[in-house]
């Protein structure tokens, strides 16, 4: 009888050891790196919605204004978003999939609004858009696409869509409504 406790004993011991490797394991940084690093500094208003699903994925938001608004939506590899909201009634929307994304977004007017889709490969996108009542449209599908847009003024607005293989856009616009 006693030679059954201790058996019984051990194997519980064992079980209670592997469950807490397996915790340990899961919730150790080497294998997630589903990083959300989120300041809003601002008295009222400020909303970010982050969701990521996998690999080795970043997304830093800072938002100082007030009313601004960033919604992310991130899939697999080695995505990253990093986003800067200064002013107020800002909002940004970036949807990204697969593969090596990036995406880097600076509002730091009032009413500006980003856009921006991603799907699959090695894309990127650096926005930018300085005043006030600017507006970028980005879709981008698949391959090795890169889209630059810096808009300085007032009033601007630009929609670029790519779909396939290997692009490359640059778009500024100056102080003047576009």
């Amino acid at each position: 009888m006693t030679l059954k406790k201790r058996k019984n004993n051990y194997r519980l011991t064992a079980k209670a050891g592997v469950l807490t490797f397996a915790l340990f394991i899961s919730s150790s940084p080497c294998v997630s790196q589903d990083i959300s690093d989120i300041d809003e500094l601002a008295t009222i208003g400020n909303q970010a919605n982050v969701n990521q699903f996998g690999d080795d994925m970043l997304v830093n938001i800072n938002q100082l204004g007030s009313n601004n608004h960033f919604i992310s939506t991130q899939s697999g590899f080695n995505n990253q978003t990093l986003t800067t909201q200064q002013g107020t009634n800002n909002y940004a929307i970036a949807n990204q999939s697969g593969n090596d994304i990036e995406a880097n977004i600076l509002q730091a007017g009032f009413n500006n609004v980003v856009l921006l889709n991603q799907f699959g490969s090695s894309l990127m996108a650096d926005v930018g858009q300085i005043g006030t009542d600017n507006l970028a449209i980005i879709n981008q599908t698949g391959s090795e696409n890169a889209i630059w847009i810096q808009q300085y003024g007032s009033g601007n607005a630009v929609s670029v869509t790519q779909w396939g293989v290997s692009q490359h856009v640059v778009v500024t616009q100056g102080s003047l409504s576009n």
